[in-house]
């Protein structure tokens, strides 16, 4: 299995502590069970610290790359002024082991540069990001050779480059394609006279995040993650575009693919019963948490809307499958199943070969796994397709708003 969900495998433990919560406690038992084995993908930690001066657009970045707007909660603060005067955590709304380490703005009057640096662990950190507004500061440079010496990747990101090209666009031979080398080569140069090498640069505006290099920067960020992080991070990542939903379809497969293996590692044990209603609950619980990180459910709808200036109704549009939007009840999964004949050849068979010895452990194993797989399988790619037109109905939204999205 591979992605990031590689480390979470289904063990012979794994398969006894589900059958000792069914013959304990039922369906409820066997639910909580495989809910705590499936928050092992949430248990996945990413820390990246996002550094650079006072008004350099740290926040704004960090509620980006959160997919929240600054008034809404568990957002960045933002303003002319310096808001942050310590190291703040902000955390994905829904993913809340992705966090945004946001530093202090280190060229206000106020504030200790020199205890700061020697009391901050560099290392804690999966990677740093640096913003710059405009130009490179000793400050930037300090921060990059501590992230140097700590061994950590980090980028350089050029905020706010939508109003540079607004106020150069005024010159009578404006080129913007050179425009955009020279900021790159100036920021590039700036690192190698602190004796940085062959760090990227990133031309960004938080108005308009699928355009210039933020698309490219959000794929060297995940490349530069460990294994087991790098699928997290994508799917914590905000629906800015459908290239972006598909890169979290990508990512949701491994997940899909243990919770296929704990069913068929479940289909072996000959207790009548206990099969069809793991399966069930698996599939509940798969498409409860694949719907979150699509951004399908009630209360990311909801933020969306307000962000856009839209309805839910509106954003739901065009959609064909609505109970993608309702309770993922156990009624509504087997409603699932009957829209599938080969799902119901196997659900049917499986009970009966139950009682046949090995031939129906080894049918109950593949049938299951066969269930669990091609159910979550179909669900997640419905759910795709309609976070497409849920985006599609969004971007529209924001464009008779004239904002971004």
């Amino acid at each position: 299995m591979s992605g990031v969900l590689s480390n979470l495998y289904y063990s012979t433990k794994d398969v006894k502590d589900l059958v000792s919560a069914y013959q304990h406690a039922g369906e409820t038992g066997l639910q909580l069970a495989i809910e705590r084995k499936s928050k092992q993908f949430e248990n996945v930690q990413i820390q990246i610290a996002v550094m650079g001066e006072s008004g350099s657009g740290k926040s704004t970045l960090i509620n980006a790359l959160l997919g929240l707007d600054e008034y809404e909660e568990g957002a960045a603060p933002t303003g002319s002024t310096e808001t942050t005067m310590e190291i703040t955590r902000y955390r994905h709304p829904t993913l809340p082991t992705v966090q945004y380490c946001d530093f202090p703005g280190l060229n206000t009057p106020r504030f200790p540069m020199k205890n700061f640096m020697k009391k901050t662990d560099f290392s804690q950190y999966d990677l740093g990001i640096i913003v710059t507004a405009a130009r490179f500061t000793e400050n930037d440079k300090l921060l990059a050779e501590a992230l140097k010496k700590a061994g950590k990747p980090f980028y350089l990101v050029r905020s706010k480059i939508d109003e540079t090209v607004r106020a150069e666009s005024r010159k009578k031979d404006y080129n913007q394609e050179d425009m955009f080398r020279k900021v790159r080569e100036y920021c590039i140069s700036s690192l190698q006279a602190a004796g940085i090498q062959n760090t990227s640069v990133f031309l960004y505006s938080a108005f308009n995040l699928d355009e210039f290099d933020f698309p490219e920067f959000r794929e060297a960020v995940a490349s530069n993650l460990l294994e087991i992080q790098k699928n997290l991070f994508i799917t914590a990542l905000p629906n800015t575009s459908k290239a972006a939903i598909e890169r979290k379809h990508k990512a949701l497969r491994p997940f899909i693919q243990m919770l296929s293996a704990i069913s068929g590692g479940i289909g072996v044990v000959p207790i009548p019963g206990l099969s069809l209603a793991c399966d069930l609950t698996l599939i509940i619980s798969g498409i409860v948490f694949m719907r979150s990180n699509l951004g399908l459910d009630e209360a990311s709808l909801r933020r969306l809307a307000q962000r856009v200036g839209t309805s839910v109704a509106d954003l739901r549009r065009g959609t064909e499958h609505n109970w993608v939007f309702g309770e993922i009840t156990r009624e509504q999964v087997v409603l699932l199943i009957q829209r599938s004949t080969v799902a119901v050849a196997l659900t049917i068979a499986e009970p009966i070969l139950d009682f046949v010895p090995i031939l129906g452990s080894i049918f109950g194993a593949t049938s299951s796994f066969a269930v669990t797989l091609m159910m979550l399988n179909n669900s997640l790619d419905t759910m795709v397709e309609t976070a497409k037109i849920v985006l599609q109905n969004a971007k529209a939204a924001a464009s008779s708003e004239g904002i971004g999205i």
